[in-house]
């Protein structure tokens, strides 16, 4: 029996979840579709009904996750300076669940095709507009805190858990306030 429309985009929305769980935690060489599928609760099968190649898949989990992100956490910021706090965190840098694409991928994308880096630069002018809109500042200053964010956060996961990742933390975080002029209540 063919499936629904509706049993088509439940399938996807959930090899999507899966695999942007996965890319961005692992990078894509070291995710396989049968993990993607087995996390997703489906049978290898049914990812060619969606996607052409883990590739093509790859391209897309980027945008969803961090669409997903922006929906889920980032949501309920309530200020510019709550949203850089809880992104510069520990615990979005040792997050299991929610972590940004943005910077969990920022090395593995670099080795990717161009639609994949396409979907990674479509997310972080996205991130950048974004955050210029929040702050009403210049295209300039956004571009450079979300650098200070996404870098921040990178720099911290690569060297682990440890004194110095704090100190990347607190440094980056300290510096897009200085920049975006933020003082206590400032949205």
């Amino acid at each position: 029996m063919p499936w629904s429309p509706e049993q088509k985009t439940q399938s996807r929305e959930k090899i999507l979840t899966s695999a942007a769980h996965l890319f961005t935690h692992k990078g894509f060489e070291r995710v396989s579709i049968n993990e993607v599928m087995s996390r997703a609760g489906l049978t290898r099968g049914a990812f060619y009904k969606h996607f052409a190649s883990k590739a093509d898949l790859y391209s897309e989990a980027v945008v969803f996750g961090a669409k997903r992100m922006s929906r889920g956490h980032l949501s309920k910021v309530i200020n510019t300076e709550e949203l850089i706090d809880i992104y510069l965190s520990k615990a979005h840098v040792s997050s299991i669940e929610d972590a940004c694409p943005l910077a969990f991928l920022v090395s593995d994308i670099a080795q990717q095709e161009t639609a994949s880096r396409d979907g990674y630069n479509k997310v972080l002018k996205g991130f950048v507009n974004g955050l210029s809109n929040m702050t009403q500042c210049n295209d300039d200053k956004a571009l450079i805190s979300c650098i200070l964010m996404i870098g921040g956060v990178a720099l911290a996961r690569a060297v682990g858990e440890s004194d110095f990742a704090d100190k990347i933390l607190i440094t980056a975080k300290e510096e897009i306030k200085s920049q975006l002029k933020l003082k206590a209540g400032y949205e």
